[in-house]
């Protein structure tokens, strides 16, 4: 009679059960929980950790006609957005992002489009390097700071006298292939891009060139260095 306590096989069974839920629990708990991904210098461990954050995703131009892209709303505070179809920029119309505390935010025009009467002329007839002329669409005379540029199969082309004084020469043809992987005809500003490149378009070539760099996630004007 004085001998060991026999007890049930299912309270063992509970016992050994009860013993295992805080291991279970945790590791429950550790599929459900996720440590912030932090970056540390190998040289100096106990730094104070940099959390990574993702990048604010780029907010596309709207693709509608010039009329209904003046007011119309917009998301960020001075982005910027250029509208038109042509490589020359000064022939396209820039708009900004405008806050207003009565309307909120809307696209206005900052830079209207200027005349452009110069029209271009046939892809076959642009050959790099040939003499040309411009052909004024209002009958004026065109000047020595006057240009036409153009996209052809072969990159940005101009019609010009050259870049600068510095750098004039007789009116001739002047194109600029983009770099490999670069897009062929000028990428609009703030228009969407992937990766980090940078495309030249005539920036050192001629008056109205622009260079162009995929700066996050959108294309935006980057100042040319030219000799």
């Amino acid at each position: 009679m004085g001998g060991a306590v026999k007890r049930p096989a299912f309270v063992l069974k509970f016992g050994v059960f009860a013993a295992l839920v805080p291991a279970l629990a945790s590791i429950a708990c550790d599929k459900l929980y996720a440590d912030p991904v932090v970056k540390t210098s190998a040289t100096s461990p106990t730094s104070t950790p940099t959390y990574y954050t993702p990048k604010t995703p780029p907010v596309p131009c709207p693709r509608s006609g010039e009329n209904a892209f003046e007011n119309s709303p917009c998301e960020r505070p001075n982005a910027t957005c250029e509208f038109g179809t042509s490589p020359d920029q000064s022939c396209n119309a820039v708009f900004v992002c405008n806050q207003d505390q009565s309307y909120g935010l809307y696209w206005t025009e900052q830079t209207a489009p200027h005349d452009c009467p110069f029209a271009c002329p046939p892809a076959e007839q642009i050959i790099d390097g040939q003499p040309c002329t411009l052909d004024d669409q209002t009958g004026g005379t065109p000047t020595e700071d006057d240009e036409v540029v153009c996209t052809t199969s072969h990159g940005t082309c101009a019609c010009t006298t050259g870049p600068d004084a510095a750098h004039k020469h007789a009116r001739i043809w002047v194109c600029a292939a983009p770099a490999q992987g670069c897009p062929l005809a000028r990428p609009l500003l703030n228009q969407i891009c992937l990766g980090e490149q940078t495309c030249d378009y005539g920036s050192c070539s001629f008056k109205r060139g622009l260079r162009m760099t995929c700066k996050d996630d959108v294309w935006q004007i980057e100042a040319p260095t030219c000799n």
